[in-house]
């Protein structure tokens, strides 16, 4: 009697046991099959390719309008250079600008002043914004400027309004002396070499067009001018000084070959 209650006891536990076994079991089997805990490798994004350009892409002339425009508009200096660049890879642009410049006026002080000359410049753009395929760009570049020129001055004689004569300028009265000679020299000769430092931006139009906007530093490297005055206008450069402020508009076309 007391081995069959042993042996129903015995029975009795193992199946309490079996059944807090199975739920403990089923769970985990159900998250080993639902999440998987392991690192997942990430996938490596691919980059997209970068634009490549063949070394020659064409070349490009133009022509500057700005001096142009400023004269017509009531400025004292007239100018206009034709611009040739060599487009390689996109990114840099070897160029070459050829253009005349002149003046022909008086300032305040009454001295006119007369000069124009060829100039020409070579050097090289940068653009910033070669793997772009909207056709636009950013350029920086840098020039060396030349021009040799000749100029006239003369100061502007005033006659006495009594006693008649010329009693000069008076506006150029000698602080020591007194009194103005009136003078004229022409035929004066000068040159001048520079750096240029530029930026500016040159926009797609229509089709083979291209406008160009720039702002150009010019930093003067050496001159020579004549015995009796310097010059106030030298062509490509400007007012004559140590550094000057340029800008330039053009319109480019792109030859078809």
């Amino acid at each position: 009697m007391v081995r069959k209650i042993s042996s129903y006891f015995i029975s009795l536990l193992c199946s309490l046991l079996l059944l807090l076994a199975l739920p403990a079991q089923a769970q985990y089997a159900g998250s080993s099959s639902t999440k998987d805990t392991r690192p997942v490798a990430k996938k490596k994004e691919k980059k997209p390719a970068e634009i490549e350009y063949p070394l020659y892409n064409g070349v490009s002339v133009g022509l500057d309008l700005w001096g142009i425009g400023s004269k017509l508009f009531g400025g004292d200096f007239l100018s206009s250079e034709v611009i040739a660049s060599v487009d390689l890879k996109h990114r840099f642009f070897p160029t070459v600008e050829v253009g005349y410049g002149q003046t022909d006026a008086w300032n305040d002080n009454g001295i006119h002043y007369k000069s124009g000359a060829p100039y020409f410049r070579i050097g090289m753009d940068y653009n910033a914004l070669y793997k772009k395929k909207h056709g636009q760009m950013l350029l920086v570049g840098l020039r060396y400027g030349f021009s040799s020129f000749s100029y006239d001055i003369e100061s502007m004689s005033v006659s006495d309004p009594i006693y008649g004569g010329s009693i000069g300028n008076p506006n150029l009265i000698d602080d020591i002396w007194g009194g103005s000679i009136s003078y004229r020299h022409s035929g004066m000769t000068g040159s001048m070499q520079w750096l240029e430092l530029g930026v500016g931006i040159r926009a797609h139009i229509w089709k083979p067009l291209y406008m160009g906007w720039g702002l150009r530093f010019r930093f003067r490297l050496s001159a020579s001018t004549g015995q009796y005055g310097d010059p106030w206008y030298v062509p490509g450069f400007g007012t004559y000084k140590s550094n000057t402020l340029g800008v330039q508009y053009s319109i480019i076309y792109k030859l078809p070959f």
